[in-house]
């Protein structure tokens, strides 16, 4: 028979892989904690104009990308969601903003910091660094309409990436993609600009220029990459009110000591972005990979049915800062095993090493117990392939005489002890 494996574009994180993850996810959880972020979690699947009406129906996601779990033609859905396609979210940012709505966050002070880490669904073509089950780390500040809180969010991210020895190997490129009031005529400039172009345009960019020509600054097609340098810059079309924005987001992170580059040709691959837009790059990178990006989206609130709500975010590729790592050879932190094995030899000293792992867990000590190993050769066998030092013998005698034998596997010496003393004598050796 057939082996059933995984479906393409997915992994399976392993346990030798885990302290990558722990690494990562523990040292953004400290860092963006302390600056006063609380934690968000969306469902995993919503209704699609969630996803739909903020990110552009002309979007790669929307168009290709999304993974559908629930249709109108399906008999066995319940009926309010037939006429409702549920999909498996693609981004975080607009799930948020709908639970930031529905919830009634607006009504408490503002502005609200949230935070959020976990798994996001994309159908596209696996390759290195993109799957079809990816994870994302990211946070959000809505409320607070400044070019100060632009400046902090890239200053929290480039503290975050820091903090994971990665700084020196990303540029975090800036740029302004004007407002609801300038964006028509930068529209406008783009579309007269490459219209010039069209018959050079590959046929997505031929599309984009009818649906949204922004896109086009960030095709990858060799031709179109070469036709978008000459193309206008989005912040000298921009009203004065962004190019202030702009400039003050600017200077703000130079006070910060934010290194940075402007990319005038920089746009992100959503409709809701406005003004403020960076992404984080890897500095030698052939193929200018990234690993993550984010900016201002105020439109966002009003596209989901509410009322106007300023906001900004950025989102990390979780897979992508991992690969980064382990391609720069960056140390991280082992994932703490057990500081000891409790060995069992005999029916009543398996009865008593149960209650005894129970009580030593309960302390706060790690252990590990092999239940169904009989012979003593066999489970130090185990505690030498997990590398513990320490193992406690329990057998016949020692249930009896109420003790237990410690024995430093590193030193090759042990001793009997008391089982009341054996708490105090482990802190001692531990």
């Amino acid at each position: 028979m057939e082996k059933i494996q995984k479906p393409r574009g997915t992994q399976d994180i392993l346990p030798s892989e885990q302290k990558y993850w722990d690494f990562v996810v523990k040292t953004f959880e400290r860092k963006i904690k302390a600056e006063g972020f609380s934690r968000i979690e969306t469902p995993i699947f919503e209704y699609k104009e969630v996803f739909e009406r903020p990110l552009g129906s002309q979007t790669d996601i929307v168009e290709k990308q999304m993974f559908s779990v629930g249709r109108k033609t399906d008999d066995n859905v319940e009926r309010e969601d037939r006429y409702n396609e549920l999909i498996l979210r693609p981004e975080y940012t607009a799930s948020i903003m709908r639970a930031y709505l529905e919830t009634g966050m607006g009504s408490i002070p503002q502005p609200i910091k949230l935070y959020y880490y976990g798994p996001l669904f994309r159908y596209e073509r696996p390759q290195k660094g993109r799957l079809r089950q990816f994870n994302q780390i990211g946070f959000e500040i809505i409320g607070d309409a400044s070019p100060s809180c632009d400046a902090l969010v890239i200053y929290s991210t480039y503290r975050l990436l820091k903090s994971l020895r990665l700084s020196r190997f990303i540029k975090i490129e800036i740029n302004s993609l004007g407002c609801k009031t300038c964006r028509k005529e930068i529209t406008q400039k783009l579309i007269e600009y490459f219209s010039s172009f069209r018959a050079k345009l590959c046929d997505d960019c031929k599309r984009r220029l009818q649906t949204n020509p922004r896109r086009i600054l960030d095709c990858k097609e060799i031709g179109c990459k070469k036709i978008a340098e000459g193309s206008p810059e989005t912040i000298d079309l921009a009203c004065e009110t962004c190019k202030k924005h702009f400039r003050e987001t600017l200077e703000n992170l130079e006070i910060l000591k934010v290194p940075y580059e402007l990319n005038t040709k920089l746009v992100r691959g959503l409709d809701y972005y406005t003004r403020t837009a960076f992404e984080v790059k890897i500095i030698d990178d052939a193929g200018a990979g990234s690993i993550g990006g984010g900016g201002r989206y105020d439109g966002l609130s009003e596209r989901l049915g509410g009322g106007n709500s300023s906001a900004i975010g950025v989102a990390l590729g979780t897979e992508r800062i991992i690969e980064l790592i382990k391609e720069k050879e960056i140390s991280v932190p082992e994932v703490a095993g057990p500081q000891m094995i409790l060995i069992q030899l005999g029916p009543k000293a398996k009865a008593r090493a149960l209650e005894l792992y129970d009580v030593l867990l309960k302390k706060g000590f790690r252990v590990f117990i092999a239940s169904g190993k009989e012979s003593l050769k066999a489970q130090l066998r185990l505690a030498d392939k997990k590398e513990i030092r320490f193992a406690l013998i329990l057998g016949e005698r020692e249930v009896f005489e109420n003790s237990i034998i410690i024995k430093d596997l590193e030193k090759n010496s042990q001793s009997t002890v008391l089982l009341k003393k054996l708490f105090g004598k482990l802190k001692k050796i531990i």
